[in-house]
């Protein structure tokens, strides 16, 4: 009986956890909850679209002032929210417009709203760009898309590309003088052999000369169009910029804390009536199977009991049948040879007086 009812604690324990099992599995799906990072640029980096100013052979020249004409990159890369995510993008995209600047790359992600275990606000949306604006114009840029936007990182970034862009220019002027000079050697080539050998000259010159300017086209635009790399986050709340005191921060940790825990029962209630067919049909599957174990342990233990109760019918009935066999000789009379394996002397009758006389 003890062993029967161990068997089903143990088939119902399993069944208990495996329903707990599904609902915490359901339960637990993490919010995606970190923020993934900040838009990088790809190196060497260059505009398609863009046309670059034509070269200036007199570029590299002293002005008047003698100072050589710097080429200086910027790069400046912000991570800002906004508390109106549409709204805020087309405030971008007028700014953008309105200073002369264009948007070479731009993503947007996320639909739903998700919790961000890290801070202290709701995460849904992301916009990533790539956008680029006139040098002369970034600081008025910068400023002007602040008015929706709460900028809580920025990183400016000056590459000084002088000296490559004069040293490439320098190269370039030296392969000009030295594909004037084949082709003058091609025009006086006496046979072929000297006509092909300076051909293959002039076009690797050439093919170096046309490399040499792609690279001071690539550095004049990054020169003349300053690049914002700019990441906007859709957020519930703006992340605080001045340091908090304990009493703020107890008060906001328990808000936070309350609103979870009310979000967490909210969203198992919706998972639970969502999932709740599916449960039913598993509660169900469950309970079959618990059926049909507990009908065989049944099934076992009734033959059990059925073949030990034959077991013992059959020895009282051969103690009976024993008990029988032994009745008649204990009611047998005791007389006559006692001992059956030694013979009787058959006995003689008494002499009778009266025969004698």
């Amino acid at each position: 009986m003890k062993t029967a009812r161990s068997r089903y604690r143990i088939i119902l324990a399993a069944v208990l956890m495996l329903c707990a099992f599904f609902v915490f599995t359901a339960c637990s799906q993490k919010h995606y909850s970190e923020m993934s990072e900040d838009y990088k640029p790809q190196s060497g980096f260059a505009d398609s679209d863009y046309e670059s100013p034509s070269l200036n052979a007199k570029t590299g020249e002293q002005d008047d002032n003698s100072k050589i004409n710097e080429k200086l990159i910027k790069e400046v890369t912000l991570s800002a929210e906004t508390l109106e995510f549409d709204e805020a993008r087309k405030d971008i995209s007028d700014k953008i417009a309105e200073y002369g600047g264009y948007v070479s790359k731009s993503n947007v992600e996320g639909e739903s709203k998700f919790r961000v275990s890290s801070s202290r606000y709701v995460q849904s949306r992301r916009a990533t760009y790539e956008i680029r604006i006139p040098a002369e114009n970034l600081d008025a840029f910068l400023s002007g898309i602040e008015s929706r936007i709460n900028i809580y990182s920025s990183n400016e970034k000056v590459t000084d590309a002088t000296e490559t862009y004069y040293d490439i220019q320098a190269r370039l002027e030296t392969l000009e003088s030295k594909k004037e000079a084949l082709n003058e050697m091609l025009a006086k080539a006496e046979n072929v052999s000297q006509l092909l050998d300076i051909q293959d000259k002039l076009y690797q010159t050439i093919s170096e000369i046309e490399s040499y300017k792609a690279r001071l086209q690539v550095i004049d635009s990054k020169v003349s169009f300053s690049t914002v790399y700019l990441t906007l986050y859709e957020v519930e709340v703006y992340t605080p910029t001045e340091e908090e005191s304990f009493g703020t921060r107890v008060k906001e940790s328990f808000t936070e804390g309350w609103e979870n825990f009310v979000e967490g029962w909210q969203n198992f209630t919706v998972w639970f009536v969502g999932a709740l067919p599916g449960l039913l049909l598993f509660a169900a599957i469950a309970l079959a199977i618990f059926l049909i174990i507990r009908g065989i342990i049944k099934k076992k233990r009734k033959n059990a009991l059925k073949k030990a109760e034959q077991i013992r019918r059959a020895s009282e009935e051969r103690q009976q049948n024993a008990y029988r066999e032994n009745i008649p000789a204990m009611n047998q009379p005791i007389y006559g040879n006692v001992n059956p394996g030694i013979p009787q002397q058959p006995q003689q009758p008494a002499n009778n007086p009266n025969e004698r006389k």
